[in-house]
């Protein structure tokens, strides 16, 4: 590693050599009387005017070749540059006097080239807005860049006259014209496309120096969960990623659990992104301006989780003009306002979102109530021209009550967050951005216990009631460094401090919701410093690489641990339709969640790593191809391998966290391994928009003492996933959409065994002594078993109305799961102490054939 990390150092030293031995000359202003003559008569002429003096042989230098200058070149430097394009010659310089010697290779292209630096920012005309992954584009000279996510961009050109076009999706590309004498700053804005609705966004078509999965839908399939307005639901279509509503927080990415996801909302951790079981997201849509899912490979800024990082950017606010939009649907209503504080200067944006679906489950008979609300808040002031900061909050909260059969829980489960950025552009080439955040979640669960004799009556009640939390505070700063068109170097800092309350508990007769009615588990600190340096370059035309590293101390109580985690991506062009792309990640995990099955619908707890609980880790290798038709088709296919270790398991027949003193022989670490293909299809049309995602993958887990020390098949293993949604635009009012989802069931396991239990191995506090005994399962096996498979249809249709130029209104209808599939088929154990044992199978169904109406409108 150290040899590696030497290499790439001195590499990069070369670079920086080669960059500043430019010849002093290049840059004067200078325009010969001709365009077109032989290489002599321009070197002749240069002699003539005085400005240079170039002594050459013809002996090596091809005096006769007729040369036709290009473009206007305005310098010394850029006249020579074509004057001895393809010689094999090499220059010195001596007291204003350059000699040409004989070289073994061609000049460089750009050897005698001045640049300068195009920079500055790229936002919204409407609105103010920053614009993120712009496109600036010289098309003589064949070179661009990308504005950042702050809307900030670079561009190296030589000097003299040049020709700019700046373009985004869905707006009008701009033309820019201007003679560049020196490193030039220009803020551009651009204008909003007024005769289409909102539009698919898709990854650029070149090499993309994120290489990333840059998601967005149409504005009808993003609403096609009842109508809600929820963009971040378009994750759940992406080939890899799949939804597992059981769990508060359903996002499974390549085989991992939903822990070893990353989210992060502006920069800060988010531990629970969900509401109603992992059905939707946190944010509303209208507060969101990108969404960058990384689960092929990771940029070496982000850490923290092996199996995806989920980069959410949401809007500064509108700094020209007041707006707003509010929703009314089946499960919920929001509101959003944005505007300026000054014009220009200052803005802020507001959104709320609360629910009202209990009186439809309850008509529904669904056993569940449910209550959530969001409240996201971002100031954002301008301080000159170089500075901007920025003040971000969010509240949200979810309340659960399951009420079934003889199963009764009450869940209650919160984010709240706050950061302070700071955005500085030091120079034409560097951008800094810094930002101090802090994070909160805690959850609170409760589960009642019931007993029953042989005729049914209960016999004992109790109500075993859980609370955990943990908090994050964590600075970090970023250096972004164009030093070449092709080659921009993003380093970075962060320091993260984290304390955990894994597990209080209190068992009594009813339930309890206040934190400081659980008795006391000791807090857990540890502190984590990372490092991070990251080269994105581009060799040529065709290819692009990113190599990277990713260095993390952590510690905890007199424990720590050093982790290198290198990164690479690759993407070479085939051609203009083909392209293939390498990526290699290392990722290690600090925290872990662990499960205790015991506590129904939900008894995770984080747990930091120690002595005894190593880091969780993986090694990731990603091959992926993409084909991009001239008829608007992508393509896209992905093979990969992923290897875990230390991943945890909860111990069978241990009560989590009873004692707080060996708690941590309550988890064991085993190993994983996940791998399978991925493939992607994208269509558009004038009228039409087609996504389709298909993957097949094979996810294993082994522990010891488990299953005969042999691999199983992971509790979220699925082998086939099948997604497809349809938009037909049919007119500038009508939309209409279909989404088909089609899953492998899940695994579990099935018992071979029992024998009796009275009451111990559950570790329950003063149980009644039970009448009649029940029985404890065994099994050798672990998921054996698998489930029916899981498909679902939605429709949807959305009529949208313009009825000023400011005032848009939308009313969009549909039906959630036309046929009625169950969502989730979930196999357990039940019965009374007289039969002994019965299998039943339950099928949880919160939404059945659901018709839905919602309706939008901005101003």
């Amino acid at each position: 590693m150290k040899r590696a990390l030497g290499l790439m150092a001195l590499f990069c030293w070369s670079i920086f050599i080669a960059q500043a031995q430019k010849l002093s000359f290049a840059s004067r202003p200078y325009s010969p009387p001709f365009h077109k003559a032989s290489v002599k008569d321009f070197l002749d002429q240069l002699n003539a005017s005085g400005q240079l003096f170039v002594e050459y042989s013809s002996n090596h230098l091809d005096t006769g070749k007729i040369i036709i200058l290009q473009g206007a070149p305005s310098t010394l430097g850029a006249v020579l540059q074509q004057v001895l394009s393809g010689q094999k010659v090499s220059l010195l310089e001596r007291n204003n006097k350059i000699i040409l010697v004989p070289a073994a290779t061609p000049l460089p292209d750009d050897f005698l080239l001045s640049y300068f630096a195009v920079f500055g920012l790229i936002k919204e005309e409407v609105s103010g807005e920053p614009l993120a992954d712009a496109t600036i584009w010289q098309p003589a000279l064949q070179k661009g860049a990308l504005s950042n996510t702050y809307g900030h961009y670079t561009l190296l050109l030589p000097a003299g006259r040049q020709t700019l076009f700046v373009s985004y999706a869905g707006y009008h590309p701009r033309r820019l014209d201007f003679d560049l004498h020196e490193n030039t700053r220009f803020d551009l804005t651009l204008e909003p496309r007024t005769e289409i609705s909102e539009v698919t966004v898709t990854a650029d078509g070149k090499n993309s120096r994120k290489g990333d999965n840059l998601v967005g839908l149409t504005e009808n399939v993003q609403d096609m969960f009842l109508g809600e307005p929820d963009v971040i639901r378009s994750l759940y279509l992406q080939p890899g990623v799949k939804n597992t509503p059981e769990i508060t927080n359903g996002l499974l990415v390549r085989g991992g659990s939903p822990d070893q996801n990353v989210f992060l909302l502006d920069g800060n951790k988010i531990f629970n992104p969900t509401h109603l079981l992992g059905t939707l997201f946190i944010i509303n849509r209208t507060s969101v301006k990108s969404l960058h899912l990384y689960k092929n490979n990771f940029p070496s800024q982000y850490g923290g989780g092996l199996s995806s990082v989920i980069d959410v950017i949401t809007k500064d606010g509108n700094m020209k003009q007041w707006k707003g939009e509010a929703n009314a649907g089946v499960l919920a209503g929001s509101v959003t306002l944005e505007g300026p504080v000054k014009k220009d200067k200052s803005a802020i944006i507001v959104s709320f979102r609360h629910s009202w679906i209990n009186p439809m489950l309850r008509a529904m008979n669904a056993g569940i109530s449910v209550n959530f609300y969001d409240l996201h808040a971002k100031f954002t002031q301008w301080v000159g021209k170089k500075d901007k900061l920025t003040v971000d909050v969010y509240a949200g909260q979810d309340e659960l009550t399951l009420h079934r059969d003889y199963t009764n829980n009450l869940q209650s489960w919160g984010n709240r967050t706050a950061s302070l950025a700071w955005n500085r552009l030091l120079g034409p080439k560097a951008f800094l951005s810094s930002s101090v955040n802090y994070s909160r979640y805690q959850n609170i669960a409760g589960f009642r216990y019931n007993l029953y004799d042989s005729t049914g009556a209960s016999m004992q009640n109790r109500v075993y009631n859980t609370y955990s939390s943990i908090q994050q505070v964590n600075g970090q700063t970023k250096l972004e460094f164009t030093a070449t068109n092709n080659w921009r170097v993003v380093t970075g800092f962060k320091a993260n401090f984290t304390k955990v309350r894994p597990f209080d508990s209190n068992i009594a007769t009813d339930f309890f919701d206040k934190p400081e009615d659980f008795s006391d588990f000791p807090p857990i600190a540890f502190r984590e410093l990372v490092y991070y340096l990251e080269h994105e370059i581009r060799p040529g035309k065709r290819l692009f690489i990113r190599p990277g590293i990713h260095l993390s101390h952590f510690t905890n109580n007199g424990y720590s641990y050093t982790s290198w985690q290198p990164r690479f991506y690759g993407s070479y062009r085939l051609g203009k339709q083909h392209q293939l792309n390498l990526a290699y990640s290392h990722m290690t995990q600090y925290l872990h969640l662990v499960t205790n099955p015991y506590l129904g619908i939900n008894g995770d707890a984080w747990v930091p790593s120690t002595k005894m609980l190593s880091p969780e880790e993986c090694d990731m290798i990603n091959l992926g191809y993409t084909y991009r038709g001239r008829k608007k088709l992508v393509v896209t296919g992905e093979v990969y391998y992923k290897q875990l270790r230390n991943v945890t398991n909860y111990v069978e027949g241990k009560n989590l966290f009873l004692n707080t003193a060996d708690w941590e022989q309550n988890v064991q670490s085993g190993k994983g391994w996940c791998y399978g293909l991925e493939v992607k299809l994208e269509k558009t049309a004038p009228r039409w928009y087609l996504q389709a995602g298909y993957t097949l993958s094979w996810n294993w887990r082994r522990f010891a003492g488990i299953n005969n020390d042999e691999k199983f098949p992971f509790k979220y293993d699925r082998r086939h996933s099948l997604n497809a949604g349809v938009t037909y635009r049919h007119n500038n009012h009508w939309n209409f959409s279909t989404l088909w989802t089609f899953s492998t069931g899940n695994v579990f396991t099935m018992p071979d065994r029992g024998y009796p239990d009275f009451d111990d191995a559950q570790q329950i506090f003063n149980p009644l002594s039970p009448k009649e005994y029940r029985l404890i399962y065994h099994s050798s096996m672990v998921n054996q078993y698998r489930t029916l498979p899981y498909h679902r249809l939605d429709v949807a249709t959305t009529f949208t109305m313009q009825h000023t130029a400011r005032l848009v209104s939308r009313i969009s209808a549909g039906i959630y799961n036309v046929y009625g599939s169950p969502n989730q088929y979930v196999y357990d154990l039940e019965g009374t102490f007289g039969k002994r044992s019965l299998v039943v199978t339950t099928k949880y169904q919160f939404f059945k054939i659901t018709p839905y109406i919602s309706y939008t409108f901005a101003f």
